[in-house]
């Protein structure tokens, strides 16, 4: 059985990470560069910036460890355009401009690509972990429960690989794609539907049909502004059963908070297999994050070490980056080879609200 050693070297002033593999008596050796090496690992360090003070829109925070990186962004209550489809697809989705509350996202990457996001309202800016988060009343939205996924989860498309991208423009694509500038599919199952989530909850009531008709939710907007959205007590408090049970609404479960929601464990998506994320883990006290993977963690950083350094220029990436979107055109929305099993049919067995 191959065995690997690996041992730090200095050869007058240069430090090399060397690796030692003995295999069927003979020794193979690697030297990777200190720098390199030092620059890999440091991607899976334990990083967590806590709550950073925050006065509109912008990152609240930032955690990570592993492969796994987790931001929560704030957006400032106002008036937002959001892309409205009858359907999957269709190529006659309307833009409203909406009236929205304080909204926060969370998005989850793993190995830099996104792995998924979920979003909330608020009608206080995140100032302390423990305020309540309240139900979006958009569709593609998980209010009632979907195959695991967290309450709040959005429903978007693998479609793009970002591993080679810088951290800030992968950020940015996240928050756009969280944004509404893709198209909400309205015919999607009730289990993502936030406006007839809202149209049950309210038993169909007409004075709130701003809540669910996206037509009179933007004419209420062009008449009442946005103020209104902080102030009234319209929007949903999301319960679930307890901080590491929150796939669904729970009626008769605890108020969602914004702590619950950072901390606790989630599944970000379909494949998410790590519902406490290696972060969460090292921090709370019944988290498990055994040797072997930190290990692994190593493992990966030195073999993705180069044995000369060239050095890291995320700036010089993110000017290439931007210049290439200016001459390529964007992405689409959808992509063909992405597969949702059932997802799109599901709504032939539902009944309308």
């Amino acid at each position: 059985m191959d065995k690997v050693a690996y041992t730090f070297l200095k050869d007058n002033s240069n430090v090399v990470f060397r690796s030692k593999v003995n295999s069927f008596n003979l020794d193979h050796v690697t030297d990777k560069d200190i720098r390199s090496f030092y620059a890999q690992f440091s991607n899976y360090a334990a990083f967590d910036t806590g709550l950073m003070p925050l006065d509109g829109t912008g990152v609240l925070s930032i955690r990570k460890a592993g492969p796994y990186t987790q931001v929560t962004y704030q957006h400032k209550p106002g008036s937002y355009y959001v892309n409205w489809g009858g359907y999957e697809k269709d190529p006659n989705a309307k833009k409203y401009l909406l009236a929205q509350p304080y909204r926060i996202v969370i998005i989850d990457f793993k190995n830099n690509n996104l792995l998924g996001a979920r979003t909330f309202y608020s009608t206080v800016p995140a100032t302390h972990l423990d305020i309540q988060l309240y139900h979006v009343n958009l569709p593609n939205i998980n209010c009632k429960g979907y195959r695991g996924n967290g309450v709040g989860w959005i429903c978007l498309y693998h479609n793009d690989d970002w591993s080679n991208l810088p951290f800030n423009e992968r950020l940015a694509l996240a928050v756009e794609r969280c944004s509404g500038s893709e198209s909400y599919n309205d015919a999607n199952m009730s289990e993502t539907d936030g406006p007839r989530f809202y149209q049950e909850m309210y038993s169909n009531d007409k004075t709130f049909n701003y809540l669910w008709d996206p037509k009179v939710w933007e004419e209420k907007t062009l008449n009442q502004g946005y103020e209104w959205t902080t102030t009234d007590s319209c929007w949903i408090p999301i319960h679930v059963h307890d901080i590491d049970s929150q796939g669904a609404h729970h009626p008769t479960g605890v108020p969602f908070t914004l702590r619950m929601a950072i901390i606790g464990a989630y599944q970000a998506h379909y494949d998410d297999r790590e519902h406490i994320k290696p972060i969460t883990a090292l921090q709370r006290n019944d988290g498990v994050i055994d040797s072997k993977q930190i290990m692994n963690y190593f493992v990966t950083s030195y073999n993705s070490s180069a044995t000369t350094y060239s050095g890291v220029d995320p700036y010089k990436q993110s000017d290439e980056f931007r210049e290439s979107r200016t001459t390529l055109n964007q992405t689409s929305t959808f992509h063909e080879e992405e597969e949702y099993p059932e997802e799109e049919n599901d709504e032939e067995d539902e009944t309308p609200f």
